[in-house]
């Protein structure tokens, strides 16, 4: 467990800036240098409801979703030092149905979680010369969840709170946690794209629960018996590897359109190095009115030691068991943006 703790030291030392100065004498608007910090945030909701009261036959069923994004940046750029952080945090609960869960039970139907996705991503560089767009820098990116997650065998579906006492704990804060730290060269042919590459980054799988790591889905390493029973389980799988990150960014339609897209490619020297662990997020936001935006968020994910939950819409719930595969996050928001 002690492990689990130590690599969680750079998030605390990586999170955003806060800058203290004194306060001089008012400088004229013309002759004041540029700033060297843009800061900013956004806050989006979705929201759908349906309410029928004695629904006609084959009129469906009452639902109701709630969701929300919210992201923090923080980038400084000053002479051939250039730093970015951007914070983001995806959540959304539903609940189908009304009533109780079953015939001669009192428990009502629940909300479960659509979505919960908390990402942190810090790179630092500074210019291999002036004029150069080749940086020396730093990467470091955190993926977890902040909600508990759920099971229950009574119930399908992924809860925030234990229903029963079969309900089993999936996920919280840190349980799993993913952590990339590299090293290497940044390439920014223009304000609108960079690569970032690192021929040696670490990345962890982190699971601090052990309840949760004796599970073996997050890819922590574990030890089954010959009848596949887990005996043993270890919190942390930490890997060595080659890291690409690519990130696009640009305006159309006179600034109304934005397009952002953020690609995290690792390989693992150490395990299959042939199979690529992906970390993909895209955002495109129209503007309706100032600082009012609609946005649509779309999240790809695939991590070659970790098993997710298989969609099949023929079987209970759409989930046929646990297997490897991209998984893939969707989500609408109407969204208000401010930069400070």
């Amino acid at each position: 467990m002690r492990n689990a703790y130590l690599i969680m030291v750079p998030l605390w030392v990586l999170m955003f800036p806060i800058r203290i100065q004194a306060q001089d004498a008012p400088v004229d608007a013309a002759e004041a240098p540029p700033k060297s910090w843009q800061t900013g945030a956004g806050l989006g909701m979705d929201f759908a409801q349906l309410f029928q009261l004695n629904p006609r036959q084959g009129a469906g069923q009452n639902r109701i979703g709630l969701g929300g994004a919210i992201n923090v940046f923080a980038n400084y750029k000053k002479d051939r030092l250039a730093w970015d952080n951007l914070s983001s945090w995806q959540f959304g609960m539903q609940r189908f149905g009304s009533g109780v869960i079953a015939q001669g039970t009192t428990t009502k139907i629940p909300f479960q979680k659509a979505n919960d996705e908390l990402r942190l991503n810090s790179k630092i560089g500074y210019k291999t010369s002036e004029g150069s767009k080749l940086f020396y820098a730093a990467n470091f990116s955190l993926l977890s969840q902040v909600v508990p997650t759920y099971n229950d065998t009574e119930l399908p579906g992924n809860f925030p709170k234990a229903l029963t006492d079969n309900s089993l704990l999936l996920s919280q804060f840190f349980s799993p946690a993913f952590i990339t730290i590299s090293a290497g060269i940044d390439y920014k042919p223009s304000d609108h794209f960079s690569i970032f590459y690192s021929p040696a980054g670490g990345k962890f799988n982190i699971v601090r629960n052990d309840l949760i790591a004796a599970t073996g889905v997050h890819g922590n390493p574990v030890e089954r018996d010959a009848a596949g029973n887990i005996i043993s389980f270890n919190n942390v799988f930490s890997q060595l590897g080659s890291l690409v990150r690519l990130i696009y960014t640009n305006k159309f339609l006179d600034d109304r359109l934005n397009y952002t897209s953020s690609m995290i490619l690792f390989s693992n020297y150490l395990q299959n190095p042939q199979n690529v662990d992906l970390d993909w997020t895209n955002e495109l936001a129209l503007t309706i009115l100032k600082g009012l935006q609609l946005s649509a968020t779309v999240n790809a994910f695939y991590d070659d030691d970790i098993l997710v939950q298989i969609t099949d819409y023929n079987a209970p719930n759409g989930v046929s068991g646990l297997g490897k595969r991209v998984s893939l996050t969707q989500q609408v928001l109407l969204k208000y943006s401010i930069v400070f």
